[in-house]
């Protein structure tokens, strides 16, 4: 099958005031995600690209769309995540192959709970032991503790 990882986002009924209160903590978490993918970049980790593997991942206040690098067989499945999937009752999927680039979807996971709670789970086929640099590169980065895996 391969390595993947789950989410699931649960949304609460919504009003106007709601949905806006949606988009800025969208806006808050792709900004640290933003933030993540440009030191990736400077440290020379590993290549972050757009879903399909080539090109420039988006990372905004509307969506996360992005892979490793195909270019070097580092790609798998696109990681991606729209704002408006928050209003909606969705379920999605990623496989990373554990690729390098599974590090910033395990990141953005993280970011994503932290800030939406108990609407948004995630799990994964890994273990512990294998989220275990997501956590400590997570706490560093940003100085929270990760909540973790939805169990």
């Amino acid at each position: 099958m391969g390595y993947t990882h789950y989410w699931k986002i649960k949304p609460q009924p919504i009003t106007d005031a709601e949905v806006e209160k949606i988009r800025r903590r969208f806006r808050s978490a792709s900004s640290t995600i933003k933030r993540f993918a440009k030191f990736v970049k400077v440290q020379d980790l590993f290549e972050v690209r757009g879903g399909l593997g080539h090109g420039k991942p988006i990372i905004n206040e509307s969506e996360i769309w992005l892979n490793g690098d195909a270019n070097n067989d580092l790609s798998c499945e696109t990681f991606a995540i729209h704002w408006d999937d928050f209003i909606e009752n969705k379920s999605e999927f990623c496989k990373t192959g554990r690729n390098p680039y599974d590090l910033i979807v395990c990141f953005s996971l993280l970011a994503l709970k932290e800030v939406f709670r108990k609407e948004f789970q995630f799990s994964s086929d890994g273990t512990i032991e294998d989220w275990e640099e997501a956590f400590r590169i997570y706490h560093s980065f940003t100085g929270k503790t990760p909540l973790g895996l939805t169990e």
